[in-house]
């Protein structure tokens, strides 16, 4: 989750606070609007994808204050650390044996949402072989 955040204020002479809302964009991408209370909008979203993203807030104006925009603030949004673990049943086993190898990949938090793609199962450097996450 990403909270964005905009502060409106007047400019001197001016004063009072500023009402009315503010709408959040990715560039020309229309993320969400904000309603200020005390001259800050809020807005949050979990929506951005992983690269850079010129965010910029735009005031709307009321009818006593004239509508901003804010400089571009300039997020990044990384991929999410996993962490991953591993069982297998039975253990022990004997030679021959069916063996289950079961891969448990999840996301490390401050990161959140269910990884997906595959997973290589090693013994030592030997490749057993793929499996495919689901859930």
């Amino acid at each position: 989750m990403k909270t964005l955040t905009a502060t409106v204020t007047p400019v001197a002479p001016g004063a009072g606070t500023p009402t009315g809302t503010v709408d959040f964009f990715d560039g020309a991408t229309l993320l969400g609007t904000g309603t200020l209370s005390g001259g800050v909008a809020t807005f949050t979203t979990s929506t951005l994808a992983i690269g850079t993203h010129p965010l910029t807030a735009v005031y709307n104006g009321d009818a006593n204050f004239a509508g901003s925009t804010s400089p571009v603030d300039t997020q990044t949004v990384s991929q999410a650390g996993t962490t991953t673990a591993l069982t297998s049943v039975p253990d022990p086993s004997v030679f021959g044996e069916v063996k289950t190898l079961t891969a448990t990949v999840a996301a490390v938090a401050p990161g959140a949402g269910t990884p997906t793609g595959t997973v290589d199962f090693f013994d030592g450097a030997t490749l057993l072989g793929t499996g495919t996450l689901s859930g």
